[in-house]
């Protein structure tokens, strides 16, 4: 719903930038939460940590509520039920669309799956490392800012898929750099690994809005479910696969499906219909 409100709201000369900016509040709340959730969890235990959580996102909810602008150019219609289920229909045959989807699918499996159980990675040796000190490994998320405010600008420039494939390509990197055992490579490739996904997500996300010239809200609101579906499958398929392997097998898996995201991007055609001035 915010993507399509940003497309709708916002001029076009600056919906990516502003895409950019919505993403990177996402990146700052996922980092802000880890650390806090994983500090909370430590010193007091799990349920006092998901209550403190609970009371912070109702109170934010509610100066949402409060403060968030009305929409100015969208004029409230009856729902056509019918309109809705063939405009998912069209985007989920659209050869264009679809590889959208599971790249969306694919890299937030997998970006979730590193920050998910790195944290069991960096309490086992050879690191052996506190549950303080890993929490704030996860300011690793502010190259997630980067990344997106760099893609903001490389947009104009450079081709949209052009910088999808590039940024799949350094997540790919990051990706290898988490098999070391050298701490300093592993936050090093962490850092890759988090910049390039930001970078990719926000081309995807911006690439999926722009395309749908009707239903923006439809197509960005099947980008999200596949985003989260690859966030909730791979996410916890892939700790099956931790636990009953190897932490190789395991980065493994997550490189092959980083590795067909990229043959997904690179199957996609750049849109020539709009630029960002």
């Amino acid at each position: 719903m915010a993507l399509a409100y940003l497309t709708e709201e916002v001029h076009i000369s600056v919906v990516a930038l502003a895409i950019s900016m919505y993403l990177s509040g996402n990146t700052i709340g996922g980092m802000s939460g880890r650390i806090l959730a994983t500090i909370l969890a430590g010193e007091f235990g799990w349920r006092n940590a998901v209550l403190i959580i609970g009371i912070e996102s109702l109170i934010l909810g509610l100066v949402f509520w409060k403060l968030f602008p009305e929409s100015k150019f969208f004029n409230p219609q009856k729902t056509d039920y019918s309109l809705k289920v063939k405009q998912m229909r069209k985007f989920l045959t659209d050869s264009y669309m679809l590889r959208l989807y599971c790249i969306a699918a694919l890299l937030m499996g997998t970006f979730v799956s590193v920050y998910n159980y790195l944290t069991f990675r960096l309490e086992d040796q050879p690191f052996s490392l506190s549950h303080f000190v890993i929490a704030f490994i996860f300011l690793m998320y502010i190259f997630g800012v980067f990344g997106t405010m760099i893609t903001s600008r490389l947009s104009k420039r450079f081709s949209r898929n052009l910088i999808l494939k590039g940024s799949v390509l350094f997540m790919f990197s990051g990706t290898l750099f988490l098999l070391s055992e050298n701490i300093y490579v592993v936050i090093f490739g962490l850092g890759l690994f988090t910049l390039a996904f930001f970078a990719a997500h926000t081309m995807a996300s911006q690439m999926t809005a722009l395309h749908a010239k009707q239903g923006k809200s439809s197509a960005t609101s099947i980008y999200w479910l596949f985003y989260y579906f690859g966030s909730s499958i791979l996410g916890s398929g892939t700790g099956y696969i931790l636990h009953a392997f190897s932490w190789t097998v395991f980065i493994t898996v997550l490189l092959f499906s980083v590795g067909i995201s990229f043959v997904l991007a690179a199957r996609n055609r750049d849109l020539g219909t709009f630029k960002v001035l």
